[in-house]
């Protein structure tokens, strides 16, 4: 599959199979995670692998109940280990989970972005720094919903040259 191939496959699954997902698959998705690029290649991101049942529950009741974070088999959570510059760790984030979501389809796994979450109880959930910004955090296994992709907008409505 090639890099629009992915693009083309990848969904937001909100239900997920009690299955588990392949350490090889994992080691991969991690992997595009560590390559991607980042500002000044700081490389200021750290990821927690959270695949315990019982912590997933107690992320869960931090993240507006959605039910993926517990369903999927792993939970990757998307922490900023540099804040400095204009929220340019937004950036680099927002890149590594975009590369995950890419590695993942082309895995064979479903996926969903959770960005509503109590970020303090999170952070203490999982011991992360007061220094470091938990920025989002990603479902990743075996979806049980087989719904299509949700359309996108045309190119015409999102894309316009040398002017807004």
């Amino acid at each position: 599959m090639d890099v629009i191939g992915a693009m083309k496959a990848r969904r937001s699954v909100r239900s997920y199979l009690p299955r588990k997902v392949e350490q090889e698959k994992l080691n991969a998705v991690l992997e595009a995670v560590r390559l991607t690029p980042s500002r000044h290649n700081d490389q200021n991101i750290r990821v927690i692998v959270v695949r315990d049942s019982a912590l997933k529950q107690q992320i869960r009741q931090q993240a507006e109940t959605q039910p993926m974070v517990e369903e999927a088999d792993v939970l990757l959570v998307f922490c900023a280990t540099d804040r400095t510059g204009q929220y340019g760790y937004v950036v680099d984030m927002s890149l590594a989970t975009g590369f995950a979501l890419l590695e993942a389809a082309e895995q064979g796994l479903d996926t969903c972005i959770i960005c509503a979450f109590r970020e303090d109880a999170v952070k203490d959930l999982l011991h992360v720094p007061a220094s470091a910004r938990v920025v989002s955090m990603v479902a990743l296994g075996y979806g049980a919903d087989n719904s299509p992709r949700k359309a996108k907008k045309n190119m015409e409505e999102i894309v316009s040259y040398d002017r807004f």
